[in-house]
């Protein structure tokens, strides 16, 4: 299998709808653009994800899927906290924390 490109990104930057194709740029935060300009940082190009207009529908409801998981884990350690610990329930193959989705 080929080692997929990893890229960060802490927010979009920029989006481009042309022919049918969103480009949507993604900036990161570093500290070097903060030092750079001397004043109040800002976010540098870090990738430029390209996705066809028909599928950003998808593309949202993964993300907004992924969302509302990591908000009700967020709420069910936050309940977790405040209640005795107790041993989580094994679920055979998955590793804990992780998101897995099918389709």
């Amino acid at each position: 299998m080929t080692a997929l490109p990893t890229v960060f990104g802490d927010g979009v930057i920029d989006v481009h709808v042309a022919s049918g194709v969103a480009r949507i740029t993604l900036g990161a935060q570093t500290g070097a653009s903060a030092a750079a300009g001397g004043g109040e940082a800002k976010p540098v190009p870090s990738a430029l994800l390209v996705v066809p207009v028909l599928q950003l529908p998808n593309l949202a409801r993964v993300l907004v899927e992924v969302t509302k998981q990591i908000e009700a884990r967020a709420k069910e350690a936050m309940a977790a906290q405040q209640k005795p610990a107790e041993p989580p329930a094994s679920s055979g193959d998955q590793v804990a924390g992780a998101f897995r989705f099918n389709g």
